[in-house]
């Protein structure tokens, strides 16, 4: 069996728009949600949720990666925002001064500059 071609139900989908169906100014993709696959025919069965209504696509890009990682962070919030260590966050002390501070060897530049001058 090819599994290749399994997606997530409801996941984020792209589908090709016709160039027929559309001027050069308008985008070439429109974005759906995917709800099933089709029987006898080769293409996807996508929701438009603009025009609300359902089209059979064959040319269709499927965005599984934002479904996942929308799941993931959910997930984080339900558990009391438990973190990872990539988002732990460290407090760091920061001095301001109400002068800038003037990288080295700045001074010796402005007089020859103004030698030069």
């Amino acid at each position: 069996m090819d599994y290749s071609t399994l997606r997530i139900f409801g996941c984020p989908a792209y589908s090709l728009v016709d160039s027929q169906k559309r001027n050069k100014l308008e985008s070439k993709s429109k974005k759906c949600i995917f709800i099933e696959f089709t029987k006898g025919v080769k293409g996807f069965r996508l929701w438009d949720p603009e025009k609300r209504s359902v089209f059979t696509s064959r040319d269709v890009v499927f965005d599984e990666e934002s479904m996942l990682r929308e799941k993931s962070e959910t997930e984080d919030k339900a558990q009391g925002g438990a973190s990872d260590s990539s988002t732990d966050t460290q407090e760091k002390e920061v001095e301001f001064s109400d002068s800038p501070k003037r990288p080295e060897g700045s001074e010796e530049m402005t007089r020859r500059l103004l030698r030069a001058t």
